[in-house]
């Protein structure tokens, strides 16, 4: 014997997807595809990218900032990430290019951004130029595979 209410709830299910709220050709804005994976981790840094900022790794210090990270080239920039208490400093190296932005450091072909925050924009310059210091020590490292020149794009801090 099968009993009126248990049917109830199987039926509405079935129900559900037919129902709407309104109608489909007033609807003119889907709603957005939201990704649930999160965005891959940086990739640290291999050979070829430390041993152009030598003897920098991470966990040492730069111009009184401790140096969090070094990660790969990403989308042609090779970038090391500073901590100093609640500032953070990240520091930019790609290709010197003529008609680019202007970086605040140069040494020799390569050019070096930061974007800062929680800290003074002096702390930015000043940290782009000891790592360009660095850089300079290193004329015959070869260039990290996938490095290119800045573009700059809104960084995620």
């Amino acid at each position: 014997m099968i009993r009126l209410g248990s049917l109830v709830l199987p039926a509405l299910l079935l129900a559900l997807p037919a129902c709407s709220r309104g109608d489909a050709s007033t609807d003119a804005s889907p709603l957005p595809v939201v990704s649930s994976r999160p965005a891959p981790a940086p990739r640290p840094a291999g050979p070829a990218e430390l041993a152009l900022v030598a003897p920098l790794a991470p966990g040492s210090t730069l111009d009184g900032f401790a140096v969090r990270e070094i990660r790969a080239v990403q989308d042609g920039v090779l970038m090391l990430v500073c901590e100093k208490d609640r500032a953070v400093v990240r520091l930019s190296v790609a290709l010197a290019v003529d008609d680019g932005p202007t970086p605040p450091a140069f040494a020799g072909r390569y050019a070096v951004f930061y974007s800062a925050r929680g800290s003074d924009p002096a702390d930015g310059e000043r940290l782009a130029k000891a790592l360009a210091a660095i850089l300079e020590k290193h004329p015959d490292v070869p260039v990290p595979p996938g490095m290119t020149s800045f573009v700059p794009t809104p960084i995620p801090i």
